[in-house]
């Protein structure tokens, strides 16, 4: 039992953290995030997602770790992107939600951190 609440515990804080602003860069060779350097064939597929109320995208990558990639689009061209990424990465539309993704959506949604805004 405190196995199973602690792992809803550590789902629910990690779910619940809005992600960071990294700088990265776009090339034809890759996407280089801070100081790492992703080549093409290391990234699987890509697609686009609203979390937290900020739009974002998410690469996949090949490998198990970082597994991936999450980049938030606040003043980018998301059309622009996205015809620039398909030449690369293949695109999806829809991702299915994992079980885990599932579990901090209901957790956010039914005990919420943060307190509602009263209306006047």
């Amino acid at each position: 039992m405190i196995v199973v609440v602690s792992l809803v515990f550590v789902s629910f804080a990690l779910a619940s953290v809005p992600p960071k602003d990294f700088h990265y860069r776009i090339s034809n060779e890759g996407i280089m995030i801070e100081d790492r350097f992703f080549l093409w064939k290391e990234l699987y597929d890509f697609y686009f997602i609203k979390a937290y109320g900020i739009e974002t995208l998410r690469i996949r990558t090949e490998s198990f770790l970082p597994g991936e990639l999450v980049l938030t689009l606040e003043n980018i061209d998301k059309e622009k992107l996205l015809s620039t990424l398909t030449l690369y990465l293949p695109y999806r539309e829809y991702v299915k939600p994992t079980f885990m993704e599932k579990n901090a959506d209901w957790l956010s949604t039914n005990f919420p951190l943060e307190a509602e805004k009263k209306k006047k």
